[in-house]
């Protein structure tokens, strides 16, 4: 018979080597993991178009840069950068908004062999960026920078090209929290590489 102290210093041991099986076992079986899908991360980015700056009309063209982490084969956990600009010609004043925005979240992603339609729900910050040029009757210019925070939703398709590679076509609309509800709305278009 063990003594009874012993037996207290043997049981963190065996839970400890438990885990450890457990972890090996996770690492080989695909229906711990990716399901089969061998890329864990993936990093993208591209052109974006943005409406509903709130100063001026149309869309500004922009970008995006973002990355994400595999957790199964259908959820991602993801974060993107994305930059905008817009400026608009009002006689004398030329109005300019900045968009910056930086948000995570997660994406729920359909894997098919030719196409995969995505969805997401991201959360973050954004930064305006107002700034007015006045040329008559001497040149000025003024504006202001604030924070706000951010809901945005979306959704889209990847198209493969090849094994790592695929094409990414979305929408999403945004949500900025701030005193008047500013409501974006935004087409991306790029390029996804897993790895």
């Amino acid at each position: 018979m063990v003594p009874r102290s012993k037996r207290h210093a043997v049981i963190p041991v065996a839970r400890a080597v438990a885990v450890a099986a457990w972890l090996s076992i996770a690492a080989a079986n695909p229906a711990f993991g990716l399901s089969g899908d061998d890329h864990a991360f993936e990093a993208g980015g591209g052109y974006a178009f943005l409406g509903g700056a709130g100063t001026t009309e149309g869309y500004g063209a922009g970008w995006f840069a973002d990355g994400g982490w595999r957790a199964t084969r259908w959820l991602t956990l993801a974060g993107e950068f994305g930059r905008h600009g817009r400026q608009q010609d009002l006689g004398f004043i030329d109005a300019e908004t900045t968009v910056d925005s930086l948000v995570a979240g997660v994406r729920i992603v359909h894997r098919r062999p030719r196409f995969a339609p995505y969805a997401q729900f991201m959360v973050g910050a954004v930064r305006v960026e107002r700034t007015a040029h006045l040329s008559l009757p001497v040149a000025a210019t003024a504006g202001e920078a604030t924070v706000y925070g951010a809901l945005q939703v979306g959704g889209g398709i990847e198209l493969p090209v090849s094994t790592r590679l695929a094409v990414r076509i979305g929408a999403d609309y945004r949500r900025v929290l701030d005193a008047v509800g500013l409501h974006h709305h935004r087409f991306v278009t790029g390029a996804v590489y897993a790895f």
